[in-house]
């Protein structure tokens, strides 16, 4: 049975972009759900390079709109050449914050894990909430 939710990888602008996009509940398993779909659409895309990359960033931002935000959230890829955007979407008008975490702490290292593994990322108010954004970007062979 095909995902209702999935918006196919076909081009959704004139600038080279493709997309999909998918809602998803406000539970643990959500966060495993979200990796297994951008996987999938990685590879559909050619973008395998970008999993870690992408998946790292996803399971930390989803785990903090499902952990804070307590709502529903909308994860969107965004494709642009050998880029990708990802983007999730929440019902909570709190913005996340960097913490300093000490060695011995078990939370607080989220947003330190995302800027590890993406070009950039950032915070833009949504209608009903915010979207957490970030940019992945295939690194030239070295």
């Amino acid at each position: 049975m095909k995902n209702p939710n999935l918006i196919p990888p076909h081009p959704i602008s004139h600038d080279g972009a493709r997309g999909a996009c998918w809602d998803l509940p406000a539970a643990p398993e959500t966060v495993g759900r979200a990796r297994r779909l951008a996987r999938e659409a990685l590879t559909a895309w050619g973008l395998s390079t970008l999993t870690e990359d992408v998946t790292m960033a996803i399971s930390e931002v989803v785990t903090n709109a499902v952990v804070h935000a307590k709502s529903p959230v909308t994860l969107s890829l965004f494709r642009y050449g050998r880029s990708v955007r990802g983007e999730v979407t929440d019902h909570s008008t709190v913005w996340p914050a960097p913490l300093q975490a000490d060695p011995d702490e078990e939370h607080g290292r989220g947003l330190a894990i995302v800027t590890a593994y993406t070009d950039r990322w950032g915070v833009d108010p949504a209608p009903e909430g915010k979207t957490v954004w970030f940019i992945c970007t295939e690194r030239e062979p070295s």
